[in-house]
């Protein structure tokens, strides 16, 4: 619980954790149980984790709150929060910690801000004498950490295009039943099941607009939409919250007639929600804490500094952490102040605990002492301080949920407007009538733009791997327009999760694309890294006109295939983007705005389909190195599209049609091994070369399978005495001891070897020398 007293000044005790396992379960795929004991200095403690393997898109953080609601009005036990939001097979609570730092006393207020299932559930407002440290997980599943940061007005867009700003979300900066003259705020599910706005003074002065089936997720700097389903004025507030909507509220006599005069039920109204945080524009869950412990795998004491007592570094407490590496993310918590034996840890202590045990690279602190509980599949696991689990405001829930499958997926664009899931990272992209329509179209198309500069629409899931996009795109070639800039069209797949396609800012694009520029009307095969564009054609290739054409790619292993209306214009291998959505991008470089169109995409469909691809070969073999005659094991593990038949030369004038076969190399040597498949759509060689190296016996320089005095002239000839360099690469296998001489003691060391004529060597015969 928050402390509201100033901050202490920071002790770094170092203390090497060396923890021992002491129990070990599986909760489900991908996710394990764990118990340690680990020595702290002054006694023993006992820390409980849970590992997700974050690679698992089933999992997914949550901020469960007391009562199932930010705006609670009673705080509740970590296991009680988890069993309220452990609603059936469809959302399953496997575990869950304490969150975050709060304050007892003036419900439902705490410390920072938070964001669960999409929602942002706090409108910032962060204390500038401290520092505090925000989780932020987003669609690429890799967490970030952000320090404090501001709220920023959001807007309102009417469909007439006209402007209104929306001043706060979920949190009335005033108090939550005080109305602000003349501003609008909103109210999302996640925070209460009504409005919490008064207006019984003046209902004529007010308006609460209900909004149904919002695009969420919310985030920062995204703007989302919804259905206006009911007008209610006048009105006193509170009115319902519905699943999936929102309720816009204002009070004052010139707001309210500007919302009554610019909407009426059925309209889509876009409401874009801002902070001055980039990160929170790619975040689903977000959560602050207080106390950085550790940051790029190593003790962090910058995260340390300027904190609220309530984290006490230097005290050896009980403590709860979130922390994650690239492959995991760990809920951690430790026992203290005696409880269950423990003495606690600091935040030395536990960072030791979490990089030399846990490999875990960042790691943020939540509110710990008689908070910290653990529960796992509804049981509280550690030994709370108190004797008994303490009330608190909410908790980091990990949640599993059914993953509906991304493929197939066809959309068409049409006169009901896109189909659900799909996610835009600025400016809402709507469905509008657009001439002339897409072949086989009806006239509506989906626009991606911004004016701004870049935008991006995307489906499917994070873990999505082996799947083909294609769309219909207009190629939109305004040469006259090139004076000003250009802007870019384009297909994606693979992307990251931050959607940001030409973008270095907001986590930089990081996908697969097919793109058209208006400019030259040049077509690019390529991939983005951090918003960098490299087109895989060696020769550049354009299309100088306006015209629809049908965009798609494959990905399937590392490879990555690009047609335009059918025809392949580029066939690579690369393991750049091995997962993620496709979608739809845009991006301008036009000097002003006026002469932004947008990407104009219909009939957009992914599946999974081989069958175009030609064969990639590919293959590994076991061992690639040893005494002769070698046995080697080939194994063909060839990508791409279907294959018929496969021709194997191991560089020995040996050949072979077998698909995984067994050769034996009867020689030494140094051999090239090369591999052809052939399938219906083409054929490809991989070519390893002096891929096999098969040893002769030491001394036997020959090769003849015995260590004779014909060996022994040899290495006669080869001498150069001590600590004289023999530089005769033909006398390379003579220097048996390594150094850069052939003297006695490589003869010795032949002399070891000899076996005489036709009488085979033993290989072990340079013993463990």
């Amino acid at each position: 619980m928050r402390e509201w007293t100033a901050g202490i000044s920071l002790v770094i005790v170092l203390v090497l954790a060396i923890a021992g396992l002491a129990h070990a379960e599986e909760l489900a795929p991908g996710v394990t149980y764990e118990t340690y004991w680990v020595p702290t200095g002054s006694g023993s403690t006992r820390v409980y984790v849970v590992k997700v393997d974050r690679l698992h898109s089933e999992y997914k953080l949550k901020v469960g709150y007391a009562q199932g609601k930010r705006n609670y009005t009673a705080r509740e036990r970590t296991s009680a929060i988890a069993s309220r939001y452990n609603t059936g097979p469809d959302h399953v609570v496997l575990s869950a910690v304490n969150g975050s730092f709060f304050d007892g006393v003036n419900l439902p207020r705490l410390i920072g801000i938070s964001q669960s299932d999409g929602e942002m559930l706090d409108t910032p407002a962060f204390n500038a004498s401290y520092t505090y440290h925000t989780v932020m997980v987003g669609p690429a599943r890799m967490p970030s950490v952000t320090t404090n940061f501001n709220h920023v007005l959001g807007t309102l867009t009417f469909p007439d295009g006209s402007i209104m700003n929306l001043i706060q979300y979920n949190f009335n900066m005033n108090g939550p039943s005080t109305p602000i003259n003349n501003h609008v705020f909103a109210f999302t599910p996640g925070f209460d099941s009504v409005t919490t706005a008064d207006y019984s003074a003046s209902p004529s002065y007010a308006v609460e607009v209900i909004l149904g089936d919002v695009t969420y997720p919310m985030r920062s700097d995204k703007e989302i939409s919804g259905i206006v389903t009911a007008l209610v004025n006048p009105t006193t507030g509170h009115n319902p919250i519905p699943a999936g909507g929102m309720v816009l509220s204002t009070w004052g006599s010139t707001s309210t007639a500007n919302i009554l005069a610019r909407t009426q039920v059925g309209d889509r109204l876009r409401m874009r929600f801002r902070t001055d945080c980039e990160a929170y524009n790619s975040s689903d869950f977000a959560l602050t804490g207080i106390g950085w412990i550790i940051h790029d795998g190593a003790v962090y004491p910058t995260g340390w500094q300027n904190l609220e007592s309530g984290a006490s570094p230097s005290g050896s407490n009980p403590r709860t952490v979130l922390a994650w590496n690239n492959d995991f993310w760990f809920q951690v918590v430790c026992d203290g102040r005696g409880s269950g034996g423990s003495v606690g840890m600091s935040f030395q202590q536990m960072a030791d605990f979490l990089t030399g045990t846990l490999g875990a690279l960042d790691a943020v602190n939540y509110d710990g002492g008689g908070s910290s509980a653990m529960v796992v599949n509804g049981t509280v696991k550690n030994y709370p301080s108190d004797g008994t689990e303490r009330l608190v405001a909410n908790a980091i829930l990990l949640v599993k949920e059914p993953l509906a499958p991304s493929f197939p997926f066809s959309d068409p664009f049409g006169a009901a407007g896109r189909l659900p899931g799909w996610d835009d990272k600025f400016s809402y992209s709507a469905v509008t009538t657009y001439s002339p329509s897409s072949p086989g179209g009806d006239g509506r198309v989906l626009v991606v733009t911004d004016t701004t500069g870049a935008n991006t629409v995307r489906h499917g899931d994070f873990a999505d791997t082996d799947y083909s996009v294609e769309a219909d795109i207009y190629c939109d070639y305004r040469p006259g327009d090139a004076a000003s800039g250009f802007e870019r069209y384009g297909l994606f797949a693979r992307d990251n999760g931050h959607g940001a396609f030409g973008l270095s800012t907001y986590g930089g694009g990081n996908c697969y694309a097919l793109t058209y520029d208006s400019d030259t009307g040049r077509v690019q095969a390529g991939k983005y890294v951090n918003g960098t564009l490299t087109d895989f054609l060696p020769t550049p290739v354009y299309l100088p006109s306006t015209s629809w054409r049908r965009f798609r790619i494959d990905c399937y292993g590392t490879v990555i295939q690009y047609l335009v209306d059918g025809e392949v214009l580029a066939l690579t291998s690369d393991s750049s983007h091995p997962r993620g959505f496709f979608g739809v991008g845009y991006h301008s470089f036009f000097a002003t705005s006026s002469k932004v169109r947008g990407t104009r995409a219909d009939n957009l469909s992914a599946f999974v389909d081989t069958s175009t691809l030609p064969p990639v070969a590919q293959f590994a073999a076991e061992p690639t190195s040893g005494m002769w005659p070698l046995e080697v094991q080939f194994t063909d593990t060839s990508a791409g599209g279907p294959a018929e038949s496969w021709v194997w030369d191991f560089g020995d004038d040996q050949t072979s049609t077998d698909r995984h076969p067994l050769h034996t190399y009867a020689l030494p040597g140094l051999y090239t091994v090369s591999l052809t498949v052939t399938g219906p759509n083409g054929a490809d060689v991989e070519t390893k070369t002096n891929y096999v190296d098969v040893l002769a016996w030491p001394g036997d320089f020959d090769k003849d399978r015995d260590v004779d005095l014909d060996d022994f002239a040899h290495i006669q000839a080869c001498l150069s005495g001590n600590g004289v360099i023999q530089g005769d690469t033909a006398c390379a296998a003579a220097n048996f001891d390594g150094d850069t001489d052939v003297d006695l003691l490589d003869m010795a060391k032949f002399r070891g070897c000899l076996s005489g004529a036709n009488t085979p060597s033993d290989r072990d015969c340079l013993g463990d020398d």
